[in-house]
């Protein structure tokens, strides 16, 4: 569990709730999943029509946002509120859905989905999944209501998987456009790009724990995706960090009264080791906290709770300090 205390100089809303389409990369395990549910109700409740977008069939967030888990594919969206919903979309759900407004007749487009050729193309095409989806996130974001000149959506919130399939996620619209010269995957694919490169729609956050191989990684990240990639950043969250404490040094200089009661020597005895505890925690994440501080991004540190399971109370408590005070 985290919970989510921003700095002073850095607001959340301020700064990511002007944008179109919000990405959280990281490691994995690092928070993604939390934190991309966090900001959705904090988005949503600022009355942003938000959809929170889950990929390869992941519902891990719905979950935490209390819809049931699903009874078949969720590739619809599913309302969590009146401004809030969520996806989950994979690559071969995006094309099916494609193939849907171009083949109208059932009888045409089931033969297609059924062919052993066409499921074979699916699995094996590389980076087919990955561009597909990224193509339906652009399509939600310019899909807009029956009747209406307003888009469906003011907002969607991306849980990204583990970095380096992050990066492949993001990467294909540029090595699609590279590789078609023209024609209709040149045309999709710039106009993913597009979106994807506008800094005033789009924002790629880092998310992170003070821990060496996810310091790497994001530090690795960050080189791609400003360089390689030319995407525009938004945020780093630093997540699981240690509150500050007493140092150990001070601690070794302190002890329990000589004349104590043994009830309260026990208590001070287990007071001593928890500080102690808690510093050294704090002592190990130092460096880390130096190298991830050093990365050119706003940042947001997100302070170590303890908890059993995350469920919706929990997540609530969390968007609720995403907002500005």
């Amino acid at each position: 569990m985290v919970v989510v205390q921003p700095r002073p100089r850095c607001s959340v809303s301020q700064i990511l709730f002007t944008k179109r389409v919000l990405f959280l990369v990281g490691k994995g395990g690092v928070g993604k999943t939390t934190l991309a549910a966090a900001l959705a109700l904090a988005a949503a409740r600022q009355e942003k029509r938000t959809l929170l977008v889950e990929l390869e069939n992941n519902t891990r967030a719905a979950c935490l946002l209390g819809l049931p888990p699903p009874l078949g594919p969720a590739s619809e969206p599913r309302a969590v509120s009146p401004t809030l919903s969520t996806v989950s979309v994979s690559g071969q759900a995006a094309l099916e859905e494609y193939l849907r407004l171009v083949f109208p007749a059932q009888r045409l487009l089931r033969t297609i989905l059924e062919n052993r050729l066409y499921q074979y193309f699916v699995a094996a095409a590389p980076g087919l999944k990955e561009l597909l989806s990224m193509g339906k996130i652009w399509y939600e974001e310019q899909k807009h209501e029956q009747g209406a000149e307003r888009p469906q959506w003011d907002l969607l919130i991306v849980d990204m998987p583990a970095t380096g399939h992050s990066l492949q996620y993001l990467r294909m619209p540029q090595a699609a456009f590279t590789t078609f010269a023209s024609g209709m995957v040149h045309r999709e694919a710039e106009r993913i790009m597009a979106l994807f490169r506008d800094p005033t729609k789009t924002a790629v956050n880092l998310v992170a724990v003070p821990e060496e191989l996810s310091v790497s990684e994001t530090l690795e990240a960050y080189h791609q995706l400003r360089a390689e990639l030319q995407l525009p950043l938004g945020l780093l969250f630093i997540n699981r960090v240690h509150p500050p404490t007493v140092s150990l040094t001070m601690l070794a200089h302190l002890g329990v009264a000589p004349r104590a009661r043994p009830q309260d020597r026990h208590l001070t005895e287990q007071a001593l080791q928890r500080a102690r505890l808690a510093a050294a925690f704090r002592e190990a994440q130092a460096p880390f906290l130096r190298c991830l501080d050093a990365i050119p991004l706003p940042a947001v540190r997100l302070p170590f709770c303890f908890a059993e399971a995350m469920a919706l109370p929990q997540v609530e408590q969390l968007s609720r300090l995403l907002e500005p005070s």
